[in-house]
Formats: C-alpha cells, structure tokens, sequence
C-alpha cells in the first residue's frame, strides 16, 4: 500500500471541496468537479491489514488491538505546509488544506463518528 503515489485532491482549490461525512464515508468533488468518496469501512480494513502485516508472524493481535486497529482510517500531518489527511483506501485519497484548521475541521468530524487518524510524524 505504502508504494502507490497518493491521490492528491486541493480542498478549496477550484471546485474541490467536501461535502458530506457520514459514519460510511467521506464525500467530496474534486478539482475537476466530479463528485467522489472516500469508503471509511475500507480504509478500516486495510488500516488493520497494514498493522498485521507490520506486526509480522511473531506477535498475535488480540480482538481488542484489531478492533482499536479498526478504528483508525486516515494519517494525517496537520503541521505539514500544507496540512494534509491521507485516508488508507486503495487510492490513498490525500486531502490536502488551506490551513491546519481546515484539516483539523475533518478530523474533528470523524471523530465525532467514532473515526480515528494516526499522527504521521
């Protein structure tokens, strides 16, 4: 997953924008206006796959390390210029901000659905 180039989507340049974030998943219109989203229940399951495999074949995840695993679908660096939330689907789906505030708003909105991001730094 770490090889793929990320998909970079500007909010607020041109037409991109998010619209909508709902416990499923993140809708937005990219630079070209056309409307798009981000499956959360994806980038969970890939998020877990990423920690089985970094953990290797020595070390066993409990049922509560793969559901706190689970819970986390994005990274994000919200002190990068610019501020950025890059999500764990297959496109690696990188948003990247105006300002850090913008980024947190997001984060904040997926936290409130129980969504969690991991620090990139």
């Amino acid at each position: 997953m770490d090889e793929i180039e990320p998909e970079i989507v500007r909010i607020g340049v041109s037409n991109a924008r998010i619209t909508c974030v709902t416990p499923q998943r993140v809708e937005y219109v990219d630079e070209a206006g056309k409307e798009c989203f981000v499956d959360l229940d994806e980038c969970s399951r890939n998020s877990v796959q990423s920690r089985i495999e970094d953990e290797g074949d020595f070390v066993v995840m409990t049922s509560e390390d793969r559901d706190a695993a689970a819970r986390y679908v994005a990274l994000r660096d919200l002190l990068h210029d610019p501020a950025w939330i890059e999500f764990r689907n297959q496109r690696r789906t990188r948003f990247e901000f105006g300002s850090s505030n913008e980024a947190r708003g997001l984060k904040l909105q997926l936290m409130r659905l129980r969504w969690r991001t991991d620090d990139a730094a």
